[in-house]
């Protein structure tokens, strides 16, 4: 559905606006008076062809606007026609063409400004428990004296472990070696404390504040990712340096093998204190109570035929083996729990060891450019649009 065509007197009321033409200035040039160009303006009068001729002269350019005005539209009626878009972006493609690689060019210099990341992985696999099968006697044993085995089935989120302030304390205050071989800390690397604002302000900065923001910086370039089905965990790093990048992913599988495996044989090894310090207790109760017996025998060596002698040899004796059934249980536990240290040593299965990688991860060149020439082309087309 095309639109209805402009009148006369509407065309020089749009005329008049856009050049920003007050109505008495154009009235008195063409010779009329304000109320008569009101009128042309609304349509109420026709204009005769010396006025229009006069206003031709006095604005040349009167027609060559009432042509522009005519050309095809790209939204009529809240529809576009594709086809005047894409003739008028055809027409004006030059120009789109020098804006989109001048837009490259420029995103592709900004890639060189930014500093460059290296990505390095480890991959991890947690032990399985299934693995101390052969020691399942040891626990039937146990079992069938009455005694209680330590619960195996404490588990840890290991991405929580591998994201904790624990983790990246520890990974902040060491040092790390460089590609080139130096030496250098995370917050000397980051450049933390060598700010502009950091020297004005030297005595009054906090170390806690800058030990923080590295704290926050090392998190941030922690990823983890853990198959649900597989079980497989992936550890990635991003850092500046690929050999420090690579040394932080297998200190992180260190550190968190070491926290699950201290967390976990924490509590056999206070089971095994206490069991060693009581068994030292029992034994020498046991040989206490066993010198009596023995004193007992030797002074009294036909208490069988007094009947109050006997029942003294019978509480003895009776001590002897109730100390020594404790004595023997102890002892099983100890082993026991000796065994329960054993099963959880075992944490992590490191499948792949992170290495230095070789190349970097970011700033990616090629998404600069095509981002850059993405949004070129964009902004010359809507110009070309807004122009058009």
């Amino acid at each position: 559905m095309q639109t209805k065509k402009k009148s006369l007197g509407q065309k020089i009321k749009r005329y008049r606006l856009i050049n920003d033409i007050r109505q008495e200035d154009m009235a008195e040039k063409m010779g009329v008076s304000r109320a008569t160009l009101i009128n042309y303006e609304k349509g109420h009068t026709a204009i005769n062809i010396d006025i229009l001729n006069r206003l031709k002269n006095i604005f040349p350019n009167f027609d060559s606007f009432n042509e522009e005005n005519t050309k095809p539209q790209i939204l009529t009626n809240n529809t576009i026609d594709f086809k005047v878009l894409y003739k008028a972006l055809f027409d004006q493609r030059k120009y789109i063409f020098l804006i989109t690689i001048l837009f490259g060019i420029i995103g592709t210099s900004l890639s060189f400004s930014f500093k460059k990341y290296y990505k390095s992985e480890i991959s991890l696999y947690p032990a399985k428990n299934e693995s101390f099968n052969n020691l399942g006697q040891f626990q039937s044993l146990a079992a069938n004296l009455g005694m209680n085995t330590a619960d195996n089935g404490q588990s840890f989120n290991i991405p929580d472990v591998v994201k904790s302030r624990l983790i990246a304390t520890k990974a902040v205050n060491n040092i790390w070696i460089t590609e080139n071989g130096d030496s250098t800390s995370l917050i000397d690397l980051w450049k933390l404390d060598h700010s502009f604002w950091s020297k004005k302000n030297q005595d009054k900065i906090d170390p806690n504040i800058i030990r923080e923001k590295a704290i926050k910086n090392f998190l941030s370039r922690i990823s983890i990712s853990e198959d649900r089905i597989t079980r497989l965990i992936k550890i990635s790093t991003n850092f500046q340096d690929p050999l420090i990048s690579a040394n932080i992913a297998n200190f992180i599988g260190q550190e968190v093998e070491k926290y699950i495996q201290k967390e976990n044989s924490a509590q056999s090894k206070k089971e095994k204190l206490f069991i060693g310090e009581r068994l030292l207790v029992v034994k020498s109760e046991l040989e206490s109570a066993e010198n009596k017996l023995k004193q007992f025998k030797e002074r009294n060596r036909g208490y069988d035929g007094s009947p109050e002698l006997f029942m003294i040899f019978s509480r003895l004796n009776r001590e002897v083996e109730a100390k020594k059934e404790v004595y023997v249980t102890l002892q099983q536990q100890l082993e026991l729990a000796r065994i329960e240290e054993v099963k959880q040593s075992p944490i992590l299965h490191v499948l792949d060891k992170a290495v230095p990688p070789i190349k970097k991860s970011s700033p990616n060149r090629l998404s600069f450019l095509f981002l850059s020439l993405l949004f070129g082309f964009i902004f010359s087309s809507i110009r070309t649009i807004n122009r058009y």
